[in-house]
């Protein structure tokens, strides 16, 4: 087990994105209601995937596009995350409180809590206090909020965190709980471990290295990482001793040699990379080949073909070229 002291609680983030600063103008065109559009999604068949809504930031509020560019849900939101089963999370500045709502912009789940995680398998963790628990798409407490972290359920599992006093520290441990909160494999891992994927979870032993488990506790892959990430795509994320992030195939081979500083996990055969030299982040393929350049400040990994950006105190979307189909904005 891991000690620390004191222990750092973990929130759950709402994924979207939180504006920095940006000297670049927009293009804009005029619709023929007069409106201001971004000229970048005037162009044939839209982008993303037919009737899904993007979250966007126009006027220091996030609100909701389809794939035309139409503001469909109106800017309202200190933050709001893409839909996931439905239900996008999003944080009222008002009560300060995070809920979910529907494709109509209709709040399905109050906005009541302190911390909100997206729905997966039907569950979704969220923070009450300085705990964590897990609602169901009702909006009913299914696991009682005493975990220090819940992640994603994976498979019927997902990664969870307790705390406990040992000789006068706050001790964290790690372990997979099913969806009533009962621990299937035991809390004894180092906290940062990560949610199950494609079969396999990312975990640490006191005193050992990095290693991957099977939903059995069983090693897939040998303890020898200094740090990993979660399998996406057939690949992970792995440092080394040089703090140099690589991946790894489920064999354990290196697939991408270490040598960025920062890696996203790859979703539609593109991760986000982060190097030194550019102090920005870009996108690779499964090959390693950087394939949209170094040019963000933070990115999202990519889905229904389409990635959320931020430059500066703008936040846009961009397709696999590269190229802006919602231009930045603020």
């Amino acid at each position: 087990m891991k000690r620390i002291g004191p222990f750092l609680v973990c929130v759950i983030a709402l994924t979207a994105a939180i504006a920095c600063k940006q000297t670049a103008a927009n293009s804009e065109a005029t619709s023929p209601q007069g409106e201001a559009v971004p000229a970048a999604i005037q162009v044939p068949g839209g982008f993303g995937k037919t009737g899904e809504l993007y979250p966007v930031l126009k006027g220091g509020k996030y609100g909701y596009i389809d794939g035309t560019g139409k503001m469909v849900i109106e800017p309202q939101y200190t933050m709001a995350s893409r839909f996931s089963e439905d239900l996008a999370l999003v944080l009222l500045p008002d009560k300060k409180k995070c809920g979910y709502i529907n494709h109509e912009g209709k709040l399905e789940i109050e906005a009541r809590f302190d911390g909100c995680g997206p729905f997966s398998e039907g569950f979704a963790a969220v923070k009450i206090g300085k705990k964590t628990g897990v609602i169901n798409k009702k909006g009913d407490l299914v696991v009682d909020p005493a975990f220090e972290r819940i992640s994603r359920f994976h498979d019927g599992l997902a990664a969870a965190v307790v705390v406990r006093e040992s000789q006068g520290l706050q001790v964290a441990d790690g372990g997979y709980i099913d969806t009533k909160g009962k621990f299937v494999i035991a809390p004894q891992f180092d906290p940062n471990l990560t949610a199950f994927s494609e079969g396999v979870a990312g975990v640490r032993h006191v005193g050992q290295m990095w290693s991957f488990i099977d939903r059995n506790d069983k090693a897939v892959v040998a303890p020898k990482y200094f740090m990993v990430g979660q399998f996406s795509d057939g690949l992970a994320g792995v440092m080394d001793e040089k703090s140099k992030w690589g991946f790894i195939d489920k064999t354990g081979k290196m697939a991408i040699p270490p040598k960025f500083q920062f890696v996203q996990q790859f979703s539609e055969g593109l991760a986000g990379v982060y190097t030194i030299s550019a102090k920005k982040w870009g996108f690779i393929d499964k090959k390693g080949t950087l394939v949209i350049s170094e040019q963000f400040d933070n990115v999202q990994p990519f889905e229904d073909g389409i990635a959320f950006v931020r430059v500066g105190n703008k936040a846009g979307y961009i397709n696999k070229e590269g190229k802006y189909v919602w231009p930045l904005t603020e």
